[in-house]
């Protein structure tokens, strides 16, 4: 059976020169990375932390992130990744993945079916912002009423069918009371 991902990651720089351009192939997730021996993709590194990341596809293949472990930290591209469960920083293609000395690229490949089920691509830089401060003058006070307004009865609208019916039904009584 084929697997709805792959997840590449490549080795480019490292100080033991026989990693550089190794390769591996993942299709399970999470994958771990790390100098132990435990870890899905093991990095000969000494300044790389035994458990230093966590890479995590979501459900709907849509994005995926990074967490980092370690105590060394970790860049994606140049930028600083939060460190610690439940910080996890979004991942895009061909992206850098710098762990100690070592450097690694980042490549998703979907199959094609899943590819086609996706309208487009979504946008989730905003997830790895942290959110913006609020200033004092941002934050419009609006006055609260001081009595609420009982609420209005709701108005019944008669078919005019139903009233020229009636209106007939009136006029003939009349008439027949006073011819009658």
């Amino acid at each position: 059976m084929e697997e709805d991902w792959r997840i590449t990651l490549s080795c480019l720089e490292s100080p033991d020169p026989s990693f550089i351009g190794q390769q591996r192939t993942f299709t399970n997730s999470p994958i771990s990375i790390g100098r132990a021996e435990n870890n899905n993709l093991v990095i000969p590194d000494p300044s790389v932390s035994r458990n230093h990341a966590i890479l995590r596809i979501t459900n709907d293949y849509t994005r995926v992130f990074i967490t980092d472990m370690s105590t060394h930290g970790t860049e994606v591209s140049g930028k600083v990744v939060p460190k610690g469960l439940g910080s996890g920083f979004t991942l895009e293609n061909g992206d850098t993945i710098k762990l100690g000395e070592t450097v690694l690229q980042y490549e998703l490949k979907l199959k094609s079916s899943v590819q086609s089920t996706m309208v487009g691509k979504i946008d989730r830089s905003f997830l790895d912002k942290p959110p913006e401060p609020v200033m004092k003058e941002q934050i419009e006070e609006t006055p609260l009423p001081l009595k609420s307004a009982p609420p209005k009865a709701p108005t019944k609208k008669y078919n005019p069918v139903y009233l020229g019916i009636i209106i007939i039904c009136l006029a003939l009584i009349i008439y027949l009371l006073i011819k009658g």
